[in-house]
C-alpha cells in the first residue's frame, strides 16, 4: 500500500529531475566579445598602425619637399621684374607647381581615408571569421559583441547630460559573468594565424 502511494512520487521526482537535465542541455550557450578591444590589442593592427605612422613620416616629407619648391618658385618669380621677359614663364611655372601641390594633397588624402577604410574593413572581417572559429572551437551558439564605453571622473565634468546619455546608451551588456568573455582567445587566435601568414 505504502509503496502505491510512493511510486508516483518517485516518478514525479524522476520526471523534474529528467526535464531540469534537457533544459540545462538545451540551453543556449552564450560569450561576449569586446571588438574594440581585440582591434587595438591584435598584432596585426599595431604592425599596421607602425607602418601607417611610417608613411605619414614620408608624406610629411614629400609634403615639406614640395612647399619649398614652391617657396623657391616664388622667390624665382619675385626675384624677376613684372615686365621681365621671364616673368611670364616664372609665374606659370609658379602657378602649375601650386595647383599640383592642391591636386597631389586632395589626392594623397583620398588615398590614405580609402586605405584606411579598407584595411580596417579588413580586420574586422578576420576578427568577425575568428570570433566564429573560436566559438565553433568552445561549442558556443551565441557570441555578442560587447561594448562598454567607460566614463572617467574627469570626463564627467566636460559632459553635458545629453553626452552622458549617449555613452551610457552605448553599452550593450550590463552584466556578464568574466568567464563568458572569449576577446583573449580571439586575440591569441588572431595573432597565432596572423605570425603564421595565414
Amino acid at each position: 500500500m505504502k509503496l502505491s502511494r510512493i511510486a508516483p512520487l518517485i516518478a514525479l521526482v524522476t520526471i523534474c529531475s529528467v526535464a531540469s537535465q534537457v533544459s540545462a542541455q538545451n540551453a543556449a550557450k552564450i560569450a561576449t566579445v569586446n571588438a574594440a578591444r581585440v582591434f587595438n590589442e591584435i598584432q596585426e593592427k599595431k604592425d599596421l598602425t607602425a607602418k601607417m605612422e611610417n608613411d605619414q613620416k614620408s608624406l610629411q616629407q614629400a609634403d615639406v619637399d614640395k612647399k619649398t619648391k614652391l617657396k623657391d618658385l616664388q622667390s624665382a618669380r619675385e626675384a624677376l621684374k613684372p615686365d621681365a621677359p621671364q616673368y611670364e614663364q616664372a609665374n606659370k611655372d609658379l602657378m602649375q607647381a601650386a595647383v599640383d601641390y592642391e591636386v597631389w594633397q586632395r589626392i594623397q588624402g583620398a588615398n590614405i581615408q580609402r586605405m584606411q577604410k579598407q584595411q580596417m574593413l579588413n580586420i574586422f572581417n578576420k576578427i568577425t571569421n575568428a570570433v566564429g572559429d573560436v566559438a565553433k572551437q568552445k561549442g558556443l551558439d551565441l557570441v555578442i559583441a560587447e561594448q562598454r564605453p567607460e566614463v572617467q571622473d574627469a570626463q564627467l565634468e566636460q559632459m553635458t547630460v545629453d553626452q552622458l546619455r549617449i555613452v551610457i546608451n552605448q553599452r550593450n551588456v550590463l552584466f556578464s559573468n568574466p568567464t563568458v568573455d572569449i576577446s583573449n582567445d580571439v586575440i591569441a587566435a588572431m595573432d597565432a594565424a596572423y605570425k603564421s601568414g595565414k
